[in-house]
């Protein structure tokens, strides 16, 4: 750059001076710290443009990206940005604090994402719209998560999916593309609408992920709900599943160990196979598991411990059905403790309460 000058005067040499005070950010490794803009006549254009600067320069302070009103079409990745940490945060969030301002889509109809993580740890979206509900694609992921990837946060967005009308796992909205050990996953305050598979899909979670937080969310017509498997002392709670088309299952928990908490979520889907489903989740005395204070309304099964629960404490849930058993409990059961719940069924052929091997549980349920 220097060798085309040609003659230096104190004028070049502040010319020079400034250009590259205004280039630090983007060319000087590991500088990016403080508030970038993206949009028209922002920092960034476009999110590929600030991912790529993250993933290509690092960070070395916390890092904010006020995105401008508008509608961005393409989708972009995030791979490891180097200086994250639980201080140096990244966070992309819509400027006008609205998520319907900032609206992330691909139109592409053969997208396979609108953002995928590709081990970038410590990454916040706030107030945002995923949307593709316009695509009609048959594959309608929004967030793609790969292996690698900790600590990031939904907090506020919204996610459109397409309705597909079938279940599938590529239809999902947020879903874990591979096996991996995944930590310190929160997803607060969003709404989720339509798609054909899970609204979240995390049964690709392996050796015990930790910090797993669903929390005040909605989902409305989404087939499934949450699906995790393999994190231990998960937290789901205060959560809205509900709609016409739904009919899988609301909360399933599969292989999730420890003192998880469901908690306060309202499950209103009446053609919903199962309200809530767990299998093989471990707890241990003294760090019991909680269900606790769930409203249920669904076709099948309210809550289903299927095999090999063991200290899951069930309390203070109402659930009505109308087919099958509100509370359905199958062998391989160990120290779960049962008490003061509402079960009801509307169907005349099936108790509301079915215990296969009642050596498996305590309280008073009889």
């Amino acid at each position: 750059m220097l060798k085309n000058v040609g003659t230096e005067t104190p004028m070049t040499r502040k010319v020079l001076f400034f250009c590259l005070v205004l280039l630090a950010p983007t060319f000087m490794l590991g500088q990016m710290s403080g508030i970038y803009v993206i949009g028209t006549g922002g920092s960034y254009t476009t999110f590929g443009t600030a991912a790529n600067a993250l993933s290509n320069y690092g960070v070395d302070g916390p890092v904010t990206f006020n995105v401008l009103n508008g509608t961005y079409d393409a989708d972009f990745a995030l791979a490891t940005i180097s200086g994250t940490s639980e201080t140096n945060t990244v966070t992309f969030q819509s400027y006008s604090g609205n998520a319907d301002d900032v609206i992330l889509t691909d139109s592409y109809s053969n997208a396979t994402y609108v953002a995928r993580f590709n081990g970038a740890d410590y990454v916040t979206f706030k107030n945002i719209t995923f949307d593709r509900s316009t695509t009609g694609s048959n594959r309608t992921t929004l967030i793609e998560i790969r292996s690698g990837t900790d600590h990031i946060t939904f907090d506020s967005c919204v996610f459109k999916g397409y309705n597909t009308n079938g279940n599938n796992t590529y239809n999902s909205l947020i879903y874990l593309y591979n096996s991996g050990q995944y930590d310190g996953i929160v997803i607060k305050n969003c709404t989720f609408t339509d798609g054909g598979g899970y609204a979240i899909d995390l049964r690709n979670g392996s050796t015990g992920g930790t910090g797993l937080e669903i929390i005040n969310n909605t989902f409305t017509d989404t087939y499934g709900g949450i699906y995790a498997n393999y994190f231990d002392a998960v937290t789901i709670r205060g959560n809205t599943i509900k709609g016409d088309d739904m009919y899988s299952k609301g909360i399933r928990l599969d292989y999730c160990d420890g003192a998880n908490v469901v908690e306060d979520n309202q499950i209103n889907a009446p053609d919903l196979i199962y309200g809530i489903y767990l299998n093989y989740c471990q707890a241990t005395s003294g760090s019991n598991a909680k269900i606790i204070n769930n409203l249920i309304n669904a076709e099948d099964y309210g809550i289903y411990l299927y095999q090999y629960n063991t200290y899951q404490r069930v309390v203070y849930n109402s659930v009505k059905v109308r087919d099958d058993y509100a509370f359905n409990s199958g062998d391989f059961q160990n120290n779960n403790f049962l008490k003061n719940n509402i079960f009801y069924t509307e169907s005349s052929g099936s108790p509301a309460l079915y215990i296969s091997d009642t050596t498996g549980f305590t309280g008073s349920y009889k």
